[in-house]
């Protein structure tokens, strides 16, 4: 009911609206952006939640519980691919992206809940059950978040409109960031704090949070009904084919390179936040407390920044604001050096330096994506806006769970020790300068390093329409 009621209000407002010619109803802005919510909760809380929780809750050793990651993201190689392949041949009375995201989207709600919900087991079972579970988790994250991607670039033939509307899907990415990075925790925390236990504490978060992703998924089906798609091309191209093409995108080629580089130190930075928090800065629980308070903040500024962000694209260029926002995030993120438990407010000022260049730089991303598909689609004839889409999130979700394992493999190699009481046991003054290095110096690296492979990208706006 609440859900309708909002929708009917986005309707009524779209109608008084006076839209100029071309441009979406305001209800396809709010209805495309809202699946976001959905799918940045899917994106970033396993990515948050599940290396905390599978190392000191279940008592995975951390090599193991980066595995379970490792598997379960590699198969979106496959996974991903397929999802987009299908949805560009689809044609149905509901579109050719919609039903997948529907489908796709309530799965993954689905197996959300049973990540928390886990039986007793130990060992070799527990590592399957949880290996299993993250992996139809996964199949339904891409059948959802792939046509979803791809809906941006078929909405519109216009590129700084299509800027506009990825804003509405950026300013709904913080609100997903609130829900699954802020108020995850903070519920764990609360749970604990009225004397349940911690396994209590994240069974709680996976029924609010998961239920925020069924609506959310509820949300984008019926929000963007009304919004322009494209049809199934008459010649279809078999995937290999198509990916054979699409490496002689260039442009598109280079942004992906560039990409996963820059989502491996992503899959770090989340996979650290509550290490790096709990102990290298000595907080403990008090982590989930501060964690929470650190990306409310982060989604703010990101939100607030979204004007000035697309007015800064159109003004001086998408890969000139994009490769300065990698520079600035870089430089800021080095303060987290200078901050302890006595002096939080250098966390949360860097919080707000994250929240616009971390959100600067997505948003340029992204915009650039549809940028380069939409290249494909004009120098091609066809198209294929599934299979480079799916391409680019399985960048996304590889590079993510490269870098979480890759941060896990590294515990397990400095010598952390794991629990499974939900305690955070003392570590060694070495392993805590080590989690502090690992999470703020390789990100860092990372981004940076990723302007050099940007600096090859050459599509200009004149390119897009002839």
């Amino acid at each position: 009911m609440v859900l309708a009621l909002l929708c009917g209000r986005v309707r009524l407002f779209s109608k008084l609206s006076n839209r100029p010619e071309g441009r979406l109803p305001i209800s396809a802005y709010f209805g495309y952006g809202a699946g976001q919510v959905g799918g940045q909760i899917l994106r970033d809380t396993p990515a948050l939640i599940l290396p905390l929780y599978m190392t000191t809750v279940l008592g995975l050793e951390p090599a193991l519980a980066g595995l379970v990651i490792l598997i379960a993201k590699f198969w979106v190689v496959l996974a991903d691919p397929i999802a987009g392949v299908i949805s560009d041949k689809t044609d149905t009375r509901w579109g050719r992206r919609r039903p997948f995201i529907l489908a796709g989207g309530l799965i993954a709600s689905l197996s959300f809940l049973f990540l928390f919900f886990v039986p007793e087991l130990q060992d070799r079972a527990l590592f399957a059950y949880m290996t299993i579970v993250y992996l139809i988790l996964n199949t339904g994250y891409s059948m959802f978040s792939v046509p979803y991607l791809t809906m941006a670039s078929e909405m519109s033939d216009d590129p700084n409109e299509r800027t506009t509307i990825l804003s509405f899907r950026n300013a709904a990415l913080a609100i997903g960031l609130l829900i699954g990075g802020a108020l995850a925790p903070q519920i764990i925390a609360w749970t604990i704090a009225a004397g349940g236990t911690p396994k209590q504490g994240y069974q709680d978060m996976a029924l609010v949070v998961g239920g925020c992703i069924a609506v959310s998924t509820l949300w984008v089906f019926f929000g963007t009904a009304s919004a322009r798609g494209t049809k199934p091309a008459e010649i279809t191209v078999p995937l290999l084919d198509q990916l054979k093409i699409a490496w002689a995108n260039k442009p598109f080629v280079t942004l992906i390179t560039a990409n996963i580089v820059q989502y491996i130190s992503a899959g770090i930075g989340y996979a650290g936040g509550l290490f790096f928090f709990g102990y290298a800065m000595g907080l403990g629980a008090e982590s989930l407390t501060v964690i929470a308070v650190w990306i409310i903040v982060i989604s703010v500024a990101s939100i607030l920044s979204m004007p000035l962000l697309v007015w800064a694209a159109a003004r001086f260029g998408k890969m000139r604001l994009y490769k300065w926002c990698l520079i600035l995030y870089a430089i800021s993120i080095q303060a987290y050096f200078l901050a302890d438990q006595d002096s939080l407010w250098i966390v949360y000022m860097v919080a707000v330096a994250v929240g616009l260049f971390n959100g600067g730089f997505i948003l340029m991303s992204y915009s650039v994506l549809t940028d380069t598909i939409n290249y494909d689609r004009v120098r091609s004839g066809i198209s294929r806006e599934g299979a480079l889409s799916s391409v680019y999130s399985a960048v996304d979700k590889i590079g993510n769970a490269l870098g979480s394992a890759l941060f896990l493999f590294f515990l397990s190699l400095i010598g952390f020790v794991e629990t499974s009481d939900g305690s955070m046991p003392q570590q060694t003054d070495e392993v805590n300068r080590w989690i502090a290095i690992a999470y703020i110096v390789a990100p860092a690296l990372l981004h940076s390093g990723s302007i050099f492979i940007l600096n090859r990208y050459k599509l200009e706006d004149e390119n897009l329409n002839s």
